[in-house]
């Protein structure tokens, strides 16, 4: 009984210690805890974390950076969380990028390297086609001395081949226009019109080369505004413009 008595004060101080050090660890853990979310709130509220887009591109496409950046606005709105799928989708959108090739140097910095469109047929008055046979109508035109295609858009892959095809026959004459309605035409940059119809086209063409380059130094009209029918079985009709 006496050794119990005296052993009960030395318990009663461990177990207070003990009580002491575990209230000091979770204000602690609690102090961290507290530290860290005030650290999150705060960065987040900053712009530490704020996405950062380099561009690269040529002269043409550096010039409408801020349309493209506009354009992208809504998907950075996460900035935990930026999906450069939807981005490349997105900036590939705009009528002059071909392609947009997009690398994540880091967690939010983010590289577009801009490709654009060709130009190798003017498409009417607003529009262009590029070399790859893609029609685009761009908000901003410019200045470009390319053949003018008349074409409806669901015609353009065939008809762009078609161009290729009879640009290389006619060499070193030169197509300035080519319409696809009812029946195919072509301008060449000197004045003169072929009426292909739209049958035999290659046929025809070839022997309007034929036909050209005998009558082409008979009559200066005939190289500048001559115009050759040839949608007949084995000849042609020759007319002349005002």
């Amino acid at each position: 009984m006496p050794n119990n008595k005296v052993n009960r004060p030395r318990k009663d101080k461990k177990t207070v210690k003990f009580s002491f050090l575990r209230l000091v660890k979770r204000v602690i853990y609690l102090f961290l805890i507290i530290s860290l979310a005030g650290l999150i709130y705060v960065a987040d509220r900053s712009d530490i974390f704020d996405p950062s887009i380099s561009w690269e591109g040529d002269e043409k496409t550096l010039v409408n950076i801020k349309h493209y950046e506009n354009s992208i606005k809504p998907l950075l709105d996460n900035k935990y969380l930026i999906e450069l799928a939807e981005l490349k989708e997105k900036i590939e959108s705009h009528p002059w990028i071909s392609k947009a090739n997009i690398r994540r140097l880091f967690w939010n910095k983010i590289h577009v390297e801009l490709e654009t469109h060709d130009v190798a047929l003017r498409w009417g008055d607003d529009g262009y086609i590029s070399g790859n046979g893609i029609p685009f109508k761009p908000r901003e035109l410019i200045d470009s001395d390319k053949p003018i295609a008349i074409v409806p858009e669901s015609q353009v892959k065939t008809f762009f081949e078609n161009y290729k095809d009879f640009q290389l026959t006619i060499n070193p004459l030169k197509i300035a226009r080519f319409e696809r309605n009812h029946i195919d035409r072509i301008w060449l940059d000197n004045g003169v019109q072929i009426i292909l119809g739209n049958q035999m086209q290659n046929e025809r063409l070839k022997r309007f080369v034929e036909v050209y380059e005998k009558l082409k130094d008979t009559s200066t009209n005939i190289k500048s505004k001559g115009i050759f029918d040839m949608r007949y079985p084995k000849g042609f009709a020759l007319s002349y413009s005002p």
